[in-house]
């Protein structure tokens, strides 16, 4: 039975994209470790208690605690899964505890130089298959028009998509770093009425992928970042 006070934590968890169990719990246990909802030293309920109250396999539970411990969040031991304390956890790998009261010009100035060279190296680099699932990526982004939460998360895959294009980890660690704020971020430039025009622009960076062209696509990109700008910073071209 769960009697500590961060337990309670589990106990009003709500998992809502089961399709996505495993990426929906880890960002939010991230985030609850971050935040110090559960705090340096806490230890998790075991697997098997765990698994049942959050309905989900003890495999997904797996999937979801690899990557907290690659980010130094956790530690598994043979009596048990804890957080580690605050001076591991505050580490550069959690460069999205910073994001996240970073100022929005500084945001967009970092997905500006990230993203810019991510589209330049993926023009060099798509195959058929790849745009084949920006595009299918771009469709669902059509279709959840009307539902912000699902556009935002399918946004994310589109530039999540081109990270991996590239082929370098690296690119793709420092984006998925920063998701919680860039979803953040995006969410709130979708309800101010950009959507129509970052589906546009979405496809005129795969356009510029579909030519191999870095410069194309370079253009393209830093197109789109500047409609988010203006719309996110309420700027006048």
């Amino acid at each position: 039975m769960l009697k500590r006070p961060e337990d309670a934590f589990f106990k009003e968890l709500n998992i809502s994209n089961r399709k996505r169990m495993s990426e929906e719990l880890f960002i939010k246990l991230r985030n609850a470790i971050l935040d110090g909802t559960l705090p340096g030293g806490y230890v998790f309920p075991n697997e098997n208690e765990l698994c049942k109250m959050l309905d989900i396999g003890r495999s997904t539970l797996r999937e979801v605690y690899s990557p907290l411990e690659k980010m130094n969040l956790i530690q598994r031991t043979k009596n048990g899964t804890y957080v580690n304390d605050e001076s591991e956890t505050r580490n550069a790998m959690n460069f999205d505890i910073i994001a996240k009261n970073a100022d929005p010009a500084h945001i967009l100035q970092f997905r500006e130089i990230l993203e810019v060279a991510i589209a330049e190296d993926a023009a060099r680099k798509a195959s058929p298959e790849d745009l084949d699932e920006l595009l299918r990526i771009v469709d669902l982004m059509k279709k959840s028009k009307n539902d912000l939460d699902r556009l935002t998360l399918f946004d994310y895959d589109f530039h999540s998509q081109l990270a991996k294009i590239t082929g370098n980890e690296l690119l793709l660690i420092t984006l998925s770093a920063v998701r919680v704020s860039y979803e953040n971020f995006v969410h709130e430039v979708f309800k101010r009425g950009l959507i129509p025009q970052s589906v546009e622009d979405h496809l005129g960076i795969i356009e510029a992928l579909r030519k191999n062209d870095p410069a194309m696509a370079k253009k393209m990109m830093r197109k789109h970042l500047r409609h988010i700008k203006k719309v996110a910073l309420q700027e006048q071209e």
